[in-house]
């Protein structure tokens, strides 16, 4: 039996999920798709991918999984395999386009497009803030940018920042703590958005 589709990433139904479409279960894999496939875009988006770009490796990374199932065992967190999957693949991509070999995945820009969802704000006040926001958070270097996003709009724990972006847990959370001080220490209010 598939669970029901809950975004607030119930480890344990993806678990479940992972297991059933390792079985054969095609169903689980249209579930797992629906339940990922937005904030894949998102985050691929963030990274600087056009949706073209981005619809590609996207499917390229769920044909892979489709047609290889036993890739799913062993896997424990299926939202981190995935974003951790589709990352490769566009680092990959993006290398195999280029001439020279020089790409460092780490310096390409990161950008967070915010929105905010508050049917209270006028549209006029909404597009100010996200603004606002957004000006805040381009001062942030793009890999605390990158990490404040997986931390805080992804809701990754520390462990999968690190795996995301190739570096120690203790330093995530360093370059996360840096990012909240330089954000509190200029902008105390935003540090109120990142704890909703």
């Amino acid at each position: 039996m598939i669970p029901p589709v809950n975004h607030t990433g119930d480890d344990e139904a993806e678990r479940v999920l992972l297991e059933s479409f390792a079985r054969g279960e095609r169903e689980a894999f249209a579930s797992i798709y629906t339940r990922h496939a937005d904030a894949l875009l998102s985050y691929g988006a963030g990274l600087g991918f056009d949706r073209e770009t981005l619809k590609d490796a996207l499917h390229d990374i769920f044909y892979k999984l489709y047609a290889t199932p036993r890739l799913a065992t062993g896997v424990r967190d299926v939202k981190s395999y995935l974003f951790r999957a589709l990352r490769n693949r566009l680092i990959n991509g993006r290398r195999g386009g280029q001439r020279e070999t020089s790409l460092d995945p780490t310096g390409r820009e990161f950008s967070i497009e915010v929105s905010i969802v508050d049917a209270q704000i006028e549209e006029e006040e909404r597009s100010r803030v996200a603004t606002e926001i957004e000006r805040y958070l381009n001062e942030l270097t793009p890999r605390q940018r990158e990490a404040i996003y997986l931390r805080f709009i992804q809701e990754f724990d520390y462990d999968e920042v690190a795996r995301l972006l190739d570096m120690t847990p203790h330093a995530a959370r360093k370059l996360v703590s840096r990012a909240i001080a330089t954000i509190r220490d200029h902008y105390p209010l935003l540090v109120i958005f990142f704890r909703l």
